[in-house]
């Protein structure tokens, strides 16, 4: 989804097939630092839990590549 928020769809199969958005997008991962603690315990802490940090870190990364370029 970033990819296509970004650059247009790559599968050119659809609507935006072709059309660069230029919208940057976030994994919630890394904006986690913004969101209140308790909330973040409420609504993301177990989901959390399911991924490794490499995982979580090689997301971030992703997502920072896709931003970039």
């Amino acid at each position: 989804m970033a990819q296509t928020f970004k650059r247009g769809d790559p599968s050119f199969s659809g609507a935006l097939a072709g059309i660069e958005l230029g919208i940057l997008s976030y994994h919630i991962f890394e904006i986690k630092d913004l969101i209140p603690a308790d909330v973040w315990e409420k609504e993301m802490a177990m989901h959390e839990l399911e991924l490794e940090e490499e995982s979580q870190q090689a997301i971030c990364q992703t997502m920072a590549e896709i931003r970039q370029g």
